[in-house]
């Protein structure tokens, strides 16, 4: 049976330290010894799609790995105990210290999150922000930099996850 998730990063069990982790399905690991079973469930993460008044895309440029220096739209995971919504309202306030007016739900997406040789498999949820103010825009957090791009000027190929590129695709055909 092929398990996506085992590796060097998953030899012992977190209830006994047994080296006895085995694969017990496509999406768990089980521990020989003690019968532990984890599953390795997706992780819930948010992205924003906002448009200023001259319908220019707001887009990030990632400060750090993954992907350091990769156009990205604002967003992250969702922490213990959230609603999406919160999640991305404090993410949008984190990395661009702007407050979300009002958001709409626009689609949803599977992705893989390579992070320090583990692969986080997430559900990635966006959303149309409104944002009223944008005087105080600031990249801050893991973001490098904040651009607004025209239609035109959007290179989905400067995009490294699949789930953003397939919101921004779906994004530019309702224009």
């Amino acid at each position: 049976m092929e398990n996506f998730f085992m590796s060097d990063n998953f030899r012992y069990c977190p209830k006994c330290s047994a080296a006895a982790l085995r694969p017990s399905s496509p999406k768990s690991i089980i521990c020989s010894e003690c019968g532990f079973e984890y599953f390795f469930n997706a992780a819930g993460a948010v992205a924003g799609l906002i448009v200023n008044e001259k319908s220019e895309l707001l887009v990030t440029v990632r400060a750090h790995d993954p992907h350091q220096g990769k156009l990205d739209l604002p967003g992250g995971f969702i922490d213990p105990g959230e609603t999406v919504e919160q999640a991305l309202a404090r993410e949008i306030k984190e990395e661009l210290n702007l407050d979300v007016a009002d958001m709409q739900y626009m689609a949803s997406a599977p992705n893989i999150y390579h992070y320090k040789q583990v692969q986080y498999h997430t559900i990635d949820l966006a959303f149309i922000c409104h944002v009223k103010d944008f005087t105080n825009i600031h990249a801050k957090d893991d973001i490098a930099e904040a651009l607004f791009l025209t239609a035109d000027q959007i290179d989905l190929q400067k995009f490294p996850f699949p789930s953003i590129r397939h919101f921004i695709e779906e994004y530019l055909q309702s224009f």
